[in-house]
């Protein structure tokens, strides 16, 4: 039996990657007609389109998964058993209440299932 240690899973690129686009346009229209205020919100748009692109949201570890913030602090911890994990239409619920929505992250529910089952 492969045994993982945890499972990170990231935020689907689409947002992080039109975001950091966008920051980048804003940036140099701010710049060729001259520093304001914009530039200042195209540059902390910057910072959090790369923060989206490298650090994790949430973490699996065989008992418990971990939610995270943009800078990667640990926010919120939800402590599992086999027995109370469900996964129903794309999302994951522990004991009856629903934690996390596989649509914004770049995974999906069979990929967490293998990983909590691979982990019995």
């Amino acid at each position: 039996m492969n045994q993982n240690l945890f499972l990170q899973i990231k935020y689907n690129k689409l947002l992080p990657i039109f975001l950091l686009f966008c920051s980048i346009f804003v940036l140099y229209v701010s710049l060729l007609v001259g520093i304001s205020l914009n530039t200042i919100t195209a540059i902390i748009l910057l910072i959090v389109s790369l923060l989206m692109l490298l650090n994790p949201i949430v973490e699996i570890t065989p008992s418990e998964i971990r939610m995270k913030n943009i800078i990667g602090k640990t926010v919120k911890t939800h402590l599992y058993t086999p027995d109370s994990i469900a996964f129903k239409n794309n999302n994951v619920y522990v004991d009856g209440k629903k934690i996390l929505n596989t649509w914004w992250m770049d995974t999906d529910v069979n990929k967490i299932r293998a990983f909590v089952e691979s982990n019995i």
